[in-house]
């Protein structure tokens, strides 16, 4: 795993509800295990409480990334902030808790993102919007408030979590999250190339047919059972099965170390080989 000591991170979105390991979480974790100064933020409260019980009982390293001992010094390595990406004022205090507890931030992790179900003919427009406003302009907030910091440092790297629904037709009736997630991709790209000549890097990541809470709580209702939602994901990988959130931590790890000081504005699919397998993935 790639070397990020005393490197500070803003991870936004990654608490974790009730404990469960999602791409955020996961990447927190693998953060940690590289050596890096967590901020993690989130809007849900009981989230970053989770995750700082989790991260307190559980270290994660680079073979396991969390099933071992407690983490050494966590308090001088992570720290929680509640924030709402919806509200610049409530971003730039989470950055301004960040650069007093940890340090000043050269990585921003963002992996916040909403499913808003619904196509043209029952979704309203506020709907479509909120989906924008969060997973998109969201994103637009976050990079602004970190611009400052990166530029004082003379380098930076700018992670956003985007998804194959931005890049193709997935077979489900969420235009709102797709066109959302599209325009992070290409908002991401064109921050990575304008910035680059300050040092500053951004790119984004895109997961397929990962297994997280989020399918299950978004997701499940399209079939019959979970079990026939598990079943069918796993049949449509060209793998033959879902990726997990550690596939998608991994790769932030990498992105957000000197390893990737050539790899700027730029997409990266982690699935499988889903957007380049013939047919619409659900039937």
């Amino acid at each position: 795993m790639s070397d990020l000591t005393d490197t500070v991170i803003m991870a936004i979105g990654c608490g974790t509800p009730d404990g469960q390991v999602n791409n955020g979480f996961a990447a927190a974790k693998a953060f940690l295990a590289a050596g890096a100064k967590v901020c993690i933020v989130d809007r849900d409260a009981a989230a970053l409480e989770h995750a700082r019980g989790a991260l307190g009982s559980t270290h994660a390293t680079s073979d396991n990334l969390g099933e071992a001992d407690p983490v050494g010094d966590l308090d001088s390595r992570v720290t929680t902030v509640v924030a709402d990406v919806g509200d610049e004022d409530s971003l730039s205090a989470a950055f301004d808790h960040c650069a007093s507890s940890l340090g000043e931030p050269t990585v921003l992790h963002y992996n916040v993102g909403i499913v808003v179900n619904g196509g043209l003919d029952s979704l309203e427009t506020t709907a479509f919007s909120k989906a924008l406003d969060i997973n998109l302009t969201g994103a637009f907030a976050a990079m602004k408030q970190a611009l400052p910091y990166m530029r004082r440092a003379g380098c930076g790297s700018i992670i956003t979590v985007s998804s194959v629904g931005g890049m193709r037709y997935m077979g489900y009736d969420y235009p709102a999250y797709a066109a959302s997630k599209a325009g992070l991709i290409e908002l991401t790209k064109v921050i990575g190339a304008q910035y680059a000549s300050e040092g500053i890097r951004a790119n984004s990541i895109a997961p397929g047919l990962i297994e997280t809470p989020l399918i299950h709580n978004s997701i499940s209702g399209h079939y019959d059972s979970v079990e026939d939602m598990l079943s069918a994901r796993h049949a449509l990988s060209p793998t033959g099965k879902m990726g997990q959130p550690e596939d998608i931590a991994k790769l932030a790890v990498f992105l957000a170390s000197e390893d990737s000081s050539y790899i700027n504005s730029t997409l990266i699919p982690v699935d499988g080989g889903l957007v380049h397998f013939a047919g619409t993935p659900k039937t």
